[in-house]
């Protein structure tokens, strides 16, 4: 039997470009993960503890604080068919400002799993991706 998490449908927090978030010291990256034709059976998703930011330039690490949405790792989240997807934040630690590029990685057991690439920091703090 297949049991699905209860998610809400699409967490996103809408901001005045002027809006200095900055300040309250953490960095949310709002994703979506859409199913890929990769996998024919068994869409699922959920992220592992070991997630994190790394500097593209220093390879400084921050390491997730908190996931809203989306299961922690052994627990899952089913999507039901091609092109489904699901939105979820994940929280960082406030990104330091010698950071101009960065990257999300998760790895779990040993591999990497969901993966945003060369994401540009910006002076909110707020991120909007697309992870694989």
């Amino acid at each position: 039997m297949i049991h699905e998490t209860s998610l809400i449908s699409k967490p996103m927090i809408e901001l005045a470009p002027d809006t200095q978030v900055e300040e309250t010291g953490y960095t949310y990256l709002h994703c979506v993960y859409t199913t890929s034709p990769k996998y024919s059976f068994g869409w699922w998703i959920n992220i592992y503890k070991t997630s994190y930011l790394i500097s593209r330039q220093t390879g400084e690490t921050l390491c997730m604080l908190d996931a809203i949405n989306i299961p922690l790792a052994p627990k899952r989240h089913y999507l039901r068919k091609f092109g489904d997807s699901l939105h979820f934040v994940l929280v960082f630690p406030q990104i330091p400002k010698h950071w101009s590029r960065f990257d999300f990685i998760e790895r779990c057991d040993g591999e990497i799993g969901l993966k945003a690439l060369n994401i540009v920091r910006n002076n909110i703090g707020v991120y909007k991706v697309s992870v694989s």
